[in-house]
């Protein structure tokens, strides 16, 4: 991760690290640094913080396992490099598969469990980001946006074998409700 960093700190053009370069040197401290990191570096230090750590961030989120939000954080940022690289993700299977927490915890993940396929399918994540958004952004409309681009602007490909199910769309994607999604364990 220090490699990581060291790459970003130098690639970047941000005034506020060239000051802190300038006046104090190198290392920056990890506030400074830490602006620069992409979601991959975030990601990788949640990855190695202590559990109990994790945990009282996870329970932010609704969770209370904080190596299950670990596995979200690398799906997602596994789906925004997919993303970034202008790749295919509407029927891409998801390597780095997010662990699901009991649906008592949060309610969504119920329609996903016992379903490899589901759970192998880009839909599991833009669940997983609506719940993060729930807590970040409540007031976001960014699920509504995502279900009528679903509703009404995917285009019928049914005769050659393209539909929502290909993108992991579970039978109560038009019902899904996130205003309740949260409870802090």
């Amino acid at each position: 991760m220090a490699y990581k960093t060291r790459g970003l700190i130098n690639r970047s053009k941000e005034e506020f690290i060239a000051h802190n370069k300038r006046k104090y040197g190198l290392p920056l401290p990890i506030w400074v640094a830490c602006e620069v990191w992409d979601f991959g570096t975030m990601s990788t230090l949640f990855a190695g913080m202590k559990e109990e750590d994790q945990d009282a961030i996870s329970a932010e989120y609704g969770l209370t396992n904080g190596r299950v939000f670990a596995t979200w954080l690398r799906s997602l940022n596994y789906m925004r490099n997919v993303c970034a690289h202008h790749s295919r993700l509407w029927n891409r299977n998801i390597v780095d598969q997010p662990k699901l927490p009991p649906k008592d915890q949060v309610a969504f993940v119920a329609d996903f469990e016992g379903n490899e396929r589901l759970r192998a399918r880009p839909y599991l994540l833009f669940c997983i980001a609506q719940q993060l958004m729930s807590v970040i952004n409540p007031s976001s409309t960014w699920w509504d946006r995502v279900n009528k681009l679903l509703a009404d602007d995917f285009p019928d490909l049914s005769h050659i074998g393209i539909t929502l199910d290909s993108l992991g769309v579970d039978a109560n994607w038009k019902d899904r409700k996130w205003a309740e999604a949260i409870k802090n364990p």
